[in-house]
């Protein structure tokens, strides 16, 4: 720095005016603060990257190799309120209101809440310079749902669980079973070509991906497994650089794509089942701040304070919602001997013992938003040691838990048929009349998550 401030002042012209003695006193003073940010900015660091773009490494000189084993306890929270489009004319008492104006509108009928506890066990290895693979062993301890009636709807005006046997959809309150088990297992690489920590004039950048893989049961109404039954591809890149030494902002793009499993429920039925077959891909954005309020890099020792701010759109595609179980349940008071079919497919061909098909419970969900925030505490007492604690918040925008189309026109004439041309039902195998028909469907109209997570991790 010293040696390109005097290559500088040889090109400059001496000034032929003298600045006041004070004004003088303060440009120097403001050039010294300027030259040491400066300074600040370029300073070389030994110490690791933050949390966030932190990437173990192999076969360096004076490092050969990197591990790391880190235990999670996490609960998710999630509530939220669910609806049903209705038709409604002026001054008709539906759910819990009346109608300003005729239409069709959402009425208000349940609220739903699930609480998930689950231990994660991280295992990490450099494999080479900033490159590091991953393994992810999820065991959920407990996943539990319900839902009942919001104020002032029972059944003698919810459209869901109906006075009406042939209107019922499913019962309320409606109390899941109990989920347990070993879950979905995530497979993973990320490399980091620019490290700040190992030159100064680049960021810190990782690129990486993995793979959760369908290792856990398969969540069905007749068991108690826990797994979602697809695969998902995440790729990412995060970018983070360490400023006035004790900050480092970073940001991240990611997609998730889904790909349905044989052991699951994402299945193609066939070629009038059209576009709803997988569960919805996901992109996203994330952006925060980690603040290093104490470090001591001679002993790896260091407190970090992280903070930050994602959005994702989750595109259509067939997902567990809220309602999965209670359609699909055994239990379930809509049965046909009572003259309720609004589980079954009706439209779409029988099933291969000539009975209509009893619905899965899994739906076509409308593409929506999410957005989540997040703090966390690192604290490193010792190389060898970390403890964390992290608390997030998440939102999710209105939007349909029944979508589905009713099939596929493949004859080209006259819309969708039961008999088409050519003696073809044109119906989709999960087209679920009751619910996917406008004026009949379900609506999330709001819905929140809530996460507590503590983790200790042991590096070597």
């Amino acid at each position: 720095m010293a040696m390109a401030n005097e290559a500088t002042n040889q090109h400059l012209p001496l000034p032929a005016l003298r600045a006041p003695r004070g004004v003088t006193w303060g440009l120097r003073c403001a050039s010294m603060l300027a030259l040491a940010l400066l300074g600040t900015l370029a300073q070389p660091r030994t110490a690791r990257a933050v949390e966030t773009t932190d990437v173990l490494d192999s076969f360096d000189d004076d490092d050969p190799f990197d591990m790391a084993l880190r235990v999670r306890f996490q609960n998710e929270s999630r509530t939220a309120t669910i609806g049903r489009e209705t038709r409604c004319l002026v001054g008709d008492a539906i759910g819990n209101g009346l109608c300003s104006s005729s239409g069709n509108i959402y009425a208000r009928e349940m609220k739903y809440q699930r609480s998930k506890n689950t231990m994660f066990v991280d295992a990490r290895f450099g494999v080479y310079k900033d490159l590091e693979f991953y393994m992810t062993f999820p065991f959920v301890t407990s996943d539990k749902w319900q839902h009942d009636f919001v104020d002032g709807v029972d059944r003698t005006n919810s459209t869901i669980y109906s006075a009406k046997d042939s209107e019922v959809l499913f019962k309320a309150p409606y109390n899941s079973k109990e989920r347990s088990g070993f879950g979905d297992m995530i497979f993973g690489l990320k490399w980091s070509p620019y490290n700040y920590y190992r030159d100064a004039t680049h960021p810190t950048w990782v690129f990486g991906f993995d793979l959760k893989v369908p290792t856990g049961q398969a969540m069905k109404v007749d068991n108690t497994g826990v797994g979602e039954g697809f695969y998902e591809l995440s790729l990412y890149s995060t970018i983070s650089r360490r400023a006035l030494t004790i900050f480092e902002p970073f940001f991240n793009l990611h997609g998730n794509f889904r790909f349905g499993s044989d052991s699951g429920l994402f299945k193609n039925h066939g070629s009038t089942q059209g576009r709803d077959v997988d569960p919805g891909n996901q992109i996203g954005s994330q952006f925060g701040l980690t603040v290093v309020p104490w470090e001591d890099v001679k002993q790896e020792k260091r407190i970090e304070v992280e903070g930050g701010f994602g959005m994702d759109y989750i595109f259509r595609g067939r997902e567990y919602t809220e309602i999965w179980e209670a359609l699909a349940s055994a239990e379930n008071p809509c049965q046909a001997a009572t003259g309720c079919v609004n589980t079954l497919h009706t439209r779409s061909d029988p099933g291969a013992d000539g009975k209509l098909t009893q619905t899965d419970g899994i739906t076509t969900v409308e593409p929506y938003g999410r957005f989540a925030g997040w703090a966390a505490v690192h604290y490193q007492p010792i190389k060898y040691f970390q403890i964390s604690a992290k608390v997030g918040w998440m939102r999710e925008t209105a939007h349909f838990l029944t979508f589905a189309d009713p099939g596929v026109d493949l004859d080209k004439k006259n819309g969708v048929e039961v008999k088409n041309s050519n003696n073809t039902n044109e119906f989709s195998p999960v087209y679920l009349p009751s619910v996917d028909s406008i004026g009949q469907r379900i609506r999330l109209l709001d819905a929140s998550n809530t996460l507590l997570m503590i983790s200790i991790s042991g590096k070597y």
